[in-house]
């Protein structure tokens, strides 16, 4: 069972007890992400996720290196569209020095014009490594034109131009009107004391002061994003494989329809016996890699596909993947691949109990995304309550051909394909 505590400021603290490891994991997230920034300042929460390890009001950067390094384990962080997190996981004989570590880092940043100037030459080259790497860059490319019109479709990192235009007003303007108790979630899983844990943490985030004048947050805008058909290319010599993203608009994180989604979803792309790894490489060998993903946010979500593959064997790949969607939609699953899903959604679900960081994230993630923590039960008994006839109708929604996009990134002149014809595909005549 996790104990839930909201102390007198706000500040959630979310305590899972573990007795059967040696090791806990501590997080605190911030509901601060990249759909909460002004367009002109895209990149300000990785820009102060970076910067808030760089000096404290007590440590210099180099004394904040030595304690991560002696803490073993492992300290990081990461920057969402919706949320900043950061966390610690090591042996249970070092909570009291982690916690004073994460707390120090998140609550009372101390960084100068030349923390900022050198860690804005250090984003600048993180940005440059994502666009070399087509990966990234295909699917950066898709959901900043699939949500184009949305804060959801702003890039995390930024823009070089945006990143550049930043200045320490702004990021400690945005940090005193983002960073503040009500925004945060403290979750730990492990082997702790509960009731001494949740003592020393209040202690903690009790004690913060405001480093800078607060300022009015920006109002994130919180209507459903509108998704754009669209077909993008961006020619790119020098690779010998064709990287691609077809996508379509999905269920949010929040809705009930999320479990259906995601078995078809495993269905579709989601292992080796899935329809897509089995029809394109497979039974055809058009590509190494190619696979599916749902990815869901507070107010929206989208489905995924994404592959490399030969610039030859590009067309292919597009019209494989397109006429499994459709058989999808029209036929809709079989009870065998609901039930080997079914298996698979939870074996990841039980299997994740076994890890203090995934009990830790998961524990925080459903806390600001549905204000509760659901017990491992009843999320199974969400999958399991999921029918074969819920699967087909999430079919029928998402393979509705509307808003159907396509980022390309390779080694090639032209597409042969426009959204016209995307759409077109999932209607078209029998297989």
């Amino acid at each position: 069972m996790i104990r839930t505590h909201v102390l007198d400021s706000g500040t959630t603290i979310l305590i899972d007890e573990m007795r059967d490891v040696r090791s806990f994991a501590l997080g605190v997230f911030v509901r601060a992400g990249s759909c909460d920034e002004p367009p002109a300042r895209q990149g300000m929460s990785h820009f102060l996720e970076h910067l808030l390890f760089k000096r404290t009001r007590r440590r210099t950067n180099a004394e904040i290196a030595r304690e991560i390094d002696r803490l073993g384990g492992e300290v990081d962080a990461f920057t969402t569209k919706e949320y900043t997190g950061f966390y610690v996981h090591t042996l249970d004989a070092h909570f009291d020095e982690a916690l004073d570590l994460v707390g120090d880092v998140v609550l009372a940043p101390a960084f100068n014009a030349s923390d900022i100037e050198t860690e804005r030459g250090v984003i600048l080259e993180e940005i440059g490594e994502a666009n070399d790497n087509p990966d990234d860059l295909v699917h950066e490319i898709f959901i900043r034109s699939f949500w184009r019109s949305h804060p959801l479709g702003a890039p995390i990192l930024g823009t070089a131009r945006t990143v550049s235009a930043i200045t320490r007003r702004d990021l400690y303007a945005y940090y005193a009107s983002r960073y503040v108790p009500r925004n945060f979630i403290v979750a730990l899983a492990g082997r702790v004391d509960a009731s001494r844990a949740l003592d020393a943490i209040e202690r903690v985030f009790s004690r913060r002061r405001r480093p800078w004048p607060s300022s009015r947050p920006r109002k994130t805008d919180g209507a459903r994003p509108r998704p754009y058909a669209h077909v993008r290319l961006r020619p790119r010599e020098g690779l010998d494989q064709v990287h691609l993203c077809l996508g379509v608009d999905a269920p949010a994180q929040t809705s009930r329809r999320r479990y259906a989604a995601a078995l078809l979803d495993i269905v579709l792309g989601g292992g080796m016996s899935s329809r897509l790894f089995q029809e394109v490489r497979e039974k055809r060998g058009l590509a190494y890699s190619i696979g599916s993903s749902l990815n869901s946010y507070r107010a929206a979500g989208y489905e995924t596909v994404s592959a490399a593959c030969a610039p030859r064997n590009l067309p292919r790949v597009i019209d494989v993947t397109l006429r499994e969607m459709r058989k999808l939609k029209r036929g809709g699953v079989s009870e065998g691949e609901l039930a080997r899903a079914k298996e698979n959604l939870k074996g990841g679900l039980i299997l994740s109990l076994e890890s203090t960081v995934s009990r830790m994230s998961s524990a925080a993630r459903q806390q600001f995304y549905l204000g509760r923590v659901e017990r491992p039960e009843e999320l199974i008994a969400k999958v399991e309550a999921v029918r074969r006839e819920d699967v087909d109708a999430e079919a029928d929604r998402l393979f509705d051909g509307r808003a159907l996009a396509l980022a390309v990134v390779g080694n090639v002149d032209r597409l042969s394909v426009s959204s016209k014809d995307l759409s077109g595909a999932l209607s078209a005549g029998r297989d």
